[in-house]
């Protein structure tokens, strides 16, 4: 991509998550091995490295001699104001990529932001959240308007910074920021966006592809991990974790969803 905005991977984690960050990045590595903008991994103390991405690590607390932690909305405000990027891609420690990232798109989209002065595009909205409103000059986007269900949300997305920065308080969960958050969300006259559910969704192609999510409750989600880890000779030790299950009516609920996805391929153009 020539002269685009600066971007951050920002990839928000957590001490205690350290043991996505291998299988994470391995998939980083493998799906955008050409990533040329700065990756920030979020942590209070630790560190981490991988072999050819250019990771650095926030260690918001390495110098913070109080024993507690910082709140989830704390961690990533002290991480935020440590970027110097105009945008950021965010992430989090168990989206782990199980495709090649549409860079083609993802650019696109950067420029819209940049040109039309947008705050969001978030990259892996799902059904049900809405509602939404095609846009009229972007076929590819869709506007998450002032009164949607969580106007404010976690899920991929490209965020100008001090925008992001803009919604955060200080005190809060990431549960509690996007439902709080998108409450905060509805009083502003602000632009954002998600891709195309129709075309992206119905399709099964993303632009930043991952099974949302990796990581349940702090256990491993087998349909997220354990195919695509072994696929790719990641090698993790599940019982530390243990497994998340679904209940009868969530399986039932993924059951819907994907024959609706099946459906709908079938009159796709």
């Amino acid at each position: 991509m020539t002269n685009e905005p600066h971007l951050t991977i920002l990839v928000n984690s957590t001490d205690s998550f350290e043991d996505c960050w291998q299988p994470f990045f391995t998939l980083f590595a493998k799906y955008w091995s050409d990533c040329p903008h700065p990756i920030v991994l979020n942590t209070e103390t630790k560190v981490f490295s991988y072999p050819g991405l250019n990771i650095q690590c926030s260690q918001i607390s390495v110098n913070d001699s109080s024993s507690e932690r910082p709140s989830w909305s704390d961690c990533l405000i002290s991480c935020l104001e440590q970027i110097n990027s105009k945008y950021i891609l965010y992430v989090q420690d168990d989206y782990f990529l199980n495709d090649y990232v549409n860079t083609s798109i993802l650019y696109n989209f950067l420029q819209i932001m940049e040109s039309e002065s947008y705050s969001h595009i978030r990259l892996r909205e799902t059904l049900g959240l809405g509602p939404h409103k095609p846009s009229s000059k972007y076929p590819l986007l869709w506007e998450i308007p002032q009164r949607a269900n969580y106007r404010i949300g976690l899920q991929a997305g490209l965020w100008v910074k001090d925008r992001l920065r803009f919604y955060l308080q200080p005190n809060e969960t990431g549960w509690q920021f996007e439902r709080w958050g998108s409450i905060r969300a509805r009083k502003i006259k602000d632009s954002f966006f998600c891709q195309n559910i129709d075309y992206f969704n119905g399709q099964n192609k993303y632009i930043f592809p991952y099974y949302p999510t990796g990581i349940v409750q702090g256990k491993w989600l087998e349909p997220a991990v354990v195919d695509l880890f072994k696929q790719h000779q990641i090698e993790v030790d599940y019982s530390i974790r243990g497994f998340y299950h679904l209940n009868q009516r969530q399986k039932f609920v993924q059951f819907l969803k994907n024959n609706f996805r099946k459906s709908l391929m079938r009159y796709m153009p």
